[in-house]
C-alpha cells in the first residue's frame, strides 16, 4: 500500500521550512492574523509575540489549513508577530484521500493530486514554493502532462483501458 510520504515525494510536494515570518504587529484589539503560506504541517509551529514563544491551544490557536491563527488576548499594541512553520502544497489529509480515492495505486492518486493542482491556483503557487518569476501558463502545461502520465500509468496498472480515455476531458 502506497504512503502519504511515497505520494508527496511522487508529486515533489516537499514541505519548505518559513522561519521567523513576520506575520504582523499588535494593536491591542486584533485576535486573529494570518501566516502566508499553507497548508501549515501539523507539529511544525512555533508563534512569537514580542520575542516570547507561545503555547497553542493556550495562548492561541491555529487553523492549518487556512493558516489562521486566532490568539485568545489580543497582542499588545507594538507587540511584533513572528512564526515558524512548515507548509507543503497538500496536507496529509489531502494526499491521504487522493490515496484512499485511488485505491492505494500511487500513480493514479499521484495523478488526481496533481490534477487538482491545475484547478487551484493558490495551491500551485503554494507548490511551486512562490518565490520568483514563474510561467504560470508553461507551469500549468508541464503539470497537466506529468498528470495525464500518471494517470496512463495507474489505470494500466489496475487494469482500466487507457486508449478509451479522453485526455482533453481530464486536463
Amino acid at each position: 500500500m502506497a504512503t502519504i510520504e511515497q505520494l508527496r515525494l511522487k508529486i515533489l510536494d516537499k514541505p519548505q521550512v518559513i522561519l521567523g515570518e513576520n506575520v504582523g504587529v499588535g494593536d491591542g484589539s486584533t485576535t486573529a492574523w494570518k501566516l502566508r503560506l499553507v497548508p501549515v504541517m501539523e507539529g511544525t509551529v512555533t508563534v512569537y509575540a514580542a520575542g516570547e514563544e507561545l503555547t497553542e491551544d493556550e495562548d492561541y490557536s491555529l487553523d492549518y489549513e487556512t493558516g489562521v491563527i486566532t490568539f485568545e488576548t489580543a497582542p499588545d499594541e507594538g507587540d511584533s508577530i513572528a512564526a515558524d512553520y512548515s507548509f507543503a502544497a497538500f496536507s496529509d489529509d489531502d494526499l491521504q484521500g487522493f490515496l484512499d480515492e485511488a485505491g492505494g495505486n500511487l500513480a493514479l492518486a499521484a495523478g488526481n493530486a496533481l490534477m487538482s493542482l491545475l484547478a487551484d491556483r493558490t495551491r500551485m503557487v503554494s507548490w511551486s514554493k512562490g518565490e520568483g518569476k514563474i510561467d504560470y501558463g508553461q507551469l500549468r502545461k508541464d503539470i497537466s502532462d506529468t498528470a495525464k502520465r500518471f494517470l496512463r500509468q495507474g489505470m494500466s496498472e489496475s487494469g482500466a483501458r487507457t486508449d478509451e480515455v479522453d485526455w482533453e476531458e481530464v486536463a
